[in-house]
């Protein structure tokens, strides 16, 4: 029989399936206090959020998600569990579940679900969490069929180009921050003479993730870097001229 361990440390997961649920926090929120209430009220430390947007389904998923991917690296160097919101929070596929937690003995729990380590009420809940995602693919399946069959053009073809204008604008507003973030910690830690692969180390280090909450590296750091120093130039003098006493001195 498989044995699992419990752990007072987890990694905390949260999913959505969509792009736009993850632009709007559509659940994600909701996900992250169900988590944080369970923690909570079992004193448990939750020692790192990680989340994906993304596809739950098929026998592929686990790749296509780093942030479960590093949840489970996490998991495994700290002894720590994983706290999800649901089961199918997780994945919902019944391989994938069975792969985490019989093969990789690393122990989940659903907080909306009763706490369980009986591998048959596991693999009962990951059978059950598979079969919702097919039958909510194979509704949307069908309502598309009907829409198309009356006549209906599907996709927003008029707001397209609306659309893709302010998914360019809010891909442009979440770099820019990260930037400044970037920025911030650099001139907080005196980190303005360090190499990329040396910030990459202290960045990581205190936590500032991508926007993708994943851990820097040096191919995705440069450009950012690059700016930040830039932001960091610019914004020098403007902090001079906002002193009272520039020019005095």
């Amino acid at each position: 029989m498989t044995s699992y361990r419990t752990s007072k440390q987890a990694i905390g997961y949260i999913r959505v399936s969509t792009d736009r649920q993850g632009e709007t926090g559509i659940g994600l929120e909701g996900q992250r206090a169900a988590i944080r209430a369970h923690a909570d009220s079992r004193g448990i430390e939750i020692v790192e959020w990680l989340q994906d947007v993304a596809s739950g389904r098929g026998e592929k998923n686990l790749k296509s998600r780093p942030g479960l991917l590093r949840a489970l690296e996490l998991a495994e160097a700290n002894d720590a569990d994983i706290l999800v919101a649901g089961l199918d929070r997780l994945s919902r596929n019944v391989e994938t579940i069975e792969h985490i937690m019989r093969e990789r003995k690393i122990m989940v729990h659903s907080v909306t679900e009763n706490a369980s380590s009986d591998p048959v009420v596991l693999a009962s809940r990951a059978a059950r969490a598979q079969l919702e995602g097919e039958q909510i693919s194979e509704r949307t399946t069908l309502a598309l069929g009907r829409k198309k069959a009356e006549g209906v053009k599907l996709g927003n073809r008029t707001n397209l180009p609306e659309a893709q204008k302010l998914g360019a604008e809010s891909n442009k507003r979440r770099a820019e921050q990260k930037v400044n973030e970037i920025a911030a910690a650099i001139r907080k830690n005196g980190w303005q003479d360090l190499s990329v692969p040396a910030l990459v180390d202290a960045l990581n280090g205190i936590g500032l993730k991508t926007n993708r909450g994943e851990a820097w590296t040096a191919a995705a750091l440069r450009r950012p870097h690059k700016a930040a120093l830039e932001a960091l130039r610019v914004s020098e003098p403007a902090d001079y001229q906002n002193d009272p006493n520039f020019g005095y001195f």
